[in-house]
Formats: structure tokens, sequence, C-alpha cells
């Protein structure tokens, strides 16, 4: 008599063919799922990281847009001579300078004591300052944190800087979109920025800067110094 075939047991390790297609579409979800969400934080950090660097400040004042002012550091790091920040400055940070009694443009003027550019400027500053002093606000900003203090300080001394000079760190130069000195900010008594001058300032033009946001306030003459041109 001959034994019937026998059928061969299924092999245990070899799992059921229906179960591959599901295993490589859970793999497939789950690796678009992890990619979508590294693009959204991706795209997240970039914009956050645009913002902090101050890139979109800086086109704004570009396009006339006159955006509201970052805070204003206040760690005045001079004290020989030098006049306190104003109080409405310390309170408001130029924000909401406008509803504060006293308030008067502003001049920032980034600048570190190694920069050649900022020593060819210092000059002009001071000259500018002396001029409007009785009605703009005139606030050094020195890159404290690539600066030593001392040398601020003697900086400060050696080209008789009588303004306000103020330390600032990197995340007050990455919120004002500063990328290199000296760099110059105009702030309007509403606490907006009217204009950005990268690099060494001009005589004229920072007078016709300042003689423009000072019209802008009839309160407050325009400046009758304005050197002619030569």
């Amino acid at each position: 008599m001959s034994e019937a075939p026998q059928t061969p047991a299924p092999d245990a390790d070899v799992a059921p063919s229906a179960a591959a297609p599901s295993s490589r579409w859970g793999t497939i979800a789950w690796v678009t799922c992890s990619a979508l969400i590294v693009v959204l934080v991706a795209g997240f950090w970039l914009r956050v990281n645009d913002e902090r660097s101050g890139t979109n400040l800086i086109g704004q004042i570009a396009d006339n847009k006159r955006p509201m002012a970052p805070a204003l550091p206040t760690k005045q790091i001079t004290g020989d001579g030098a006049p306190g920040l104003p109080a409405w400055y310390r309170a408001s940070g130029s924000q909401q300078a406008a509803s504060v009694a006293g308030a008067q443009p502003i001049v920032l003027n980034w600048w570190a004591s190694w920069c050649g550019p900022c020593v060819d400027e210092a000059p002009i500053l001071r000259e500018v300052y002396d001029d409007y002093k009785d009605r703009v606000t005139f606030v050094g900003l020195n890159a404290g944190n690539r600066d030593l203090n001392s040398d601020a300080r003697n900086f400060v001394r050696e080209h008789n800087f009588e303004f306000s000079i103020v330390r600032a760190d990197k995340n007050d130069g990455d919120a004002w979109g500063v990328q290199r000195y000296p760099e110059t900010f105009i702030i309007g008594t509403d606490g907006r920025l009217s204009a950005h001058v990268p690099g060494a300032v001009d005589d004229k033009e920072l007078r016709a800067l300042l003689d423009a946001e000072l019209a802008k306030d009839r309160s407050q003459p325009a400046s009758t110094t304005t050197k002619a041109a030569g």
C-alpha cells in the first residue's frame, strides 16, 4: 500500500506574505511623517532666526515702513561727564516715547573701539552732536560682546564723546540686524525707525536725516546749522 503524499508543514521562520505589504506601508508612512515634521521645524526655526537677526527690520526701514524699534539696551558704561540716559528712554525703550514727556528723536550709533571706520566717523558724530544735542538724543552702542570695557572707555575719552554710551550684547545686535560696525539708526518720537545707515555716516547725510525727522514734529524746528556742500 502506498502512502498518501504529505503536505509539508509551513516554515515557522517565514512570515505570512500578507503582512509584508502592511509593514512596508507603515514604514513609508512613518518616514513621510518624520520628514514632514523636520521640514516644519526647520521652517519655523528659519523664520524665528530671521526675525532675531533683524533682517526683516532692515528691510522694512529700506521700504520706508517705519517699523517699531526693538528694545533698547540700557547698560550704560560711561560716567565720566557723560549724561545719564533720559528717563523716557529707560522707561519705554523708545517704543512708547511719543506718549512720554520730553521724548526726542534718537540717534543710535553702533561702534567698537577696534573698528577703523568708527574712528573715522567719531569726529563727525561729535560735531553733529554739538549742533543737535538740545533736540536730539545721541546714544552710542558699544559692541560689548566683542570689545573690552576698558578699550571702550578709552575710545570715548579719546574722541571726547559727551553723549551716553551703552554696552550692547550679541542678542541686541541680532535683534537690530547689525552686521558690521559702525551702523546708525534714527528713531522718531513715535518710537519708529525712520533711517538706517550701514557703515560710517557722512556729516551732510546725518544732518539731513535729523532735519527731516525734526521737521515731522512741528514743535521741533529744523536745524539752521546744516553745512553747505564743499
